[in-house]
């Protein structure tokens, strides 16, 4: 791995007249590679032995991005441990995971110079640090000194930085910890929110949540890949899909983000221009997929790093969906505001050499990946809630007498049900009442439709206002009303529907001007007690038997159904 090379380089000096840089190390702990350091720009292949030392510069945060490049930067720099007592074991690690090539020649007091070339081109475990990006360990000796050449550089252009960490080896392997239990919890979260979509949509039958697991799934490989942990732990020997699967996965994660917007917001339905432009953008980003596997790569890489960038105008199609009546796209807004500012940044940073912030924006982006991925989990929730409510109000309105806003026989089919599933735990009795209005003919002759529909509210006001809660009040049809209710026996049933029956009588119904004098006649029976139950028709059959025979005997009465044996409960 490490040859010996003879080099006739200048020894150590003042930086910037081509003399060696220092830094002091006896004392190390743990810092980015700054000035004195110094970095040059090669224009081609130079070989070390031809370096222009004095066309060195001081490295600063300034030149720290050096944007989409193919050339080979150097780094200098003398790490001295003149005044330490002992050896100083430190590593130096590169910031990001996709760094093609980090050559390190090195020499410790002045010996020939050897070269150590660290390379994501070879499988992982030939690394001599198991560690997610390329890094470098090395012991300067007690009271010398280890000079340093670093060559940096890609095989085919892509973003560099020239942010270089040294560190004391004990603390470099403890800030690794600290990372794998921050980054640990990155993925735990995000696979825990996967699972949710995963079950959510086997359990309610929603493509969205297929789309939204498919979207965190693409979301969770890009940073695997930007971490170094999927070249560390998913394809350690896959050379190829390392190199080439950057701006493949980023823009299957654009698909997957656009796809899910589409069925999240519903544009074709609402967008179509913005539904046909986004179909236009996934096409293209395939494309630009199969290209990436053809073997072309400046086109690719930058039609990746712009889908990246596009994904921010999410965050205004959100605010358009949500001005458009879509409370819930609020939370989609905002995590696409979150998360798509962040990528822009990043894209930004890596893309330029404009800023001096290295990858850091990536870091930003990637807890605002956590961000979003709630903010979107609490959207689907609250779309799902709207949806649930949606199909209650549709429900309610199937089972609701559009007149009266009482049930309809749907309702009361519903309630029988439900009783008969309470009555296995025993309790009161439960009654039926069938009701009729006496003469309603009569009503509607005289004083028109509409007063007759007034008569039927103001019946099922009295209806409401003398049952519980618990009691099931529906319009049977025209002028037939029915309530099913529990009472401790028929006693007291009879005496709750006369009340009904008394304040009927006694609350005329006013309508222009007029007191609209009216009664009823009611029917009685019970269907289920504790001696047994009947089922649904049987019961209306002998309630609609008493109510007629109420009216035999000449209306303006509540009559129990005579007793008959009701069926075995079991």
């Amino acid at each position: 791995m490490a040859g010996a090379l003879l080099c006739a380089l200048p020894a150590h000096g003042q930086a910037g007249d081509g003399t060696m840089p220092v830094i002091a190390i006896d004392d190390l702990r743990s810092q980015t590679l700054r000035t004195p350091a110094e970095f040059w720009v090669a224009p081609g292949r130079v070989d070390i032995s031809e370096l222009p030392l004095a066309e060195f510069r001081p490295l600063t945060d300034r030149h720290a991005n050096r944007g989409i490049t193919g050339a080979d930067h150097w780094v200098r720099v003398r790490l001295s441990n003149a005044e330490g007592d002992s050896d100083q074991s430190w590593v130096l690690r590169h910031e990001t995971s996709y760094l093609d090539r980090l050559t390190v020649y090195y020499a410790d007091n002045g010996e020939p110079l050897s070269r150590i070339v660290l390379s994501d081109r070879v499988p992982f475990g030939e690394r001599p640090l198991d560690y997610r990006t390329l890094a470098f360990p090395h012991t300067t000796p007690a009271g010398g000194h280890t000079d340093l050449y670093l060559r940096l550089g890609f095989d085919k252009a892509d973003s560099l930085t020239l942010n270089l960490n040294l560190a004391r080896s004990d603390l470099f392997h403890d800030a690794s910890r600290r990372e794998n239990l921050i980054y640990g919890a990155f993925y735990g979260i995000m696979s825990a929110f996967l699972l949710i979509a995963v079950v959510f949509s086997l359990i309610l039958r929603q493509s969205v949540y297929f789309h939204y697991a498919l979207f965190l799934g693409a979301s969770m490989l890009m940073w695997a890949l930007l971490n170094g942990f999927a070249y560390q732990y998913l394809w350690p020997g896959s050379v190829y899909w390392h190199n080439e699967g950057f701006h493949i996965v980023y823009l299957a994660m654009a698909i997957a983000a656009l796809q899910f917007s589409r069925r999240f917001l519903k544009t074709g339905r609402y967008f179509p221009r913005v539904n046909r432009t986004i179909r236009v953008m996934q096409w293209v980003f395939a494309g630009g997929i199969a290209l990436r596997f053809a073997g072309v790569y400046v086109p690719v890489l930058a039609l990746s790093f712009a889908a990246l960038t596009a994904l921010v105008l999410l965050s205004v199609l959100g605010l358009m969906a949500y001005r458009r009546g879509m409370g819930y796209a609020r939370w989609y807004s905002a995590a696409w505001l979150f998360y798509g500012v962040g990528l822009g940044f990043s894209v930004l940073s890596a893309g330029s050499s404009l800023f001096s912030w290295g990858m850091s924006p990536l870091d930003y982006a990637q807890a605002g990946g956590v961000v979003e991925a709630a903010c979107l989990l609490v959207a689907l929730s609250e779309r799902l809630m709207g949806w649930d409510q949606a199909r209650r109000q549709a429900l309610l309105i199937a089972n609701q007498d559009a007149l009266t806003a009482l049930g309809n026989r749907r309702a009361l089919d519903q309630a029988f049900d439900n009783l008969e599933e309470q009555a296995q735990g025993g309790g009161d009795p439960v009654f039926l009442a069938f009701i009729d209005l006496d003469h309603f003919k009569a009503i509607n002759d005289r004083h028109g439709h509409d007063a007759g529909d007034e008569v039927l509210k103001h019946l099922a006001r009295i209806l409401r206002n003398a049952c519980r809660p618990e009691d099931v009040c529906i319009r049977y049809g025209g002028e037939e009303f029915a309530v099913l209710a529990r009472a401790p026996n028929l006693t007291q049933a009879l005496e709750i529907t006369d009340r009904i029956r008394m304040a009927f009588r006694s609350q005329p119904t006013r309508f222009q001007g007029a007191a609209i004098e009216h009664t009823l006649t009611a029917g009685i029976a019970v269907a289920m007690s504790a001696d047994g139950r009947l089922d649904r028709s049987e019961a209306i059959r002998r309630a609609d038997a008493a109510l007629y025979e109420g009216k035999r005997q000449g209306r303006d009465r509540c009559v129990a159904s005579a007793p008959e044996t009701l069926s075995d409960p079991a």
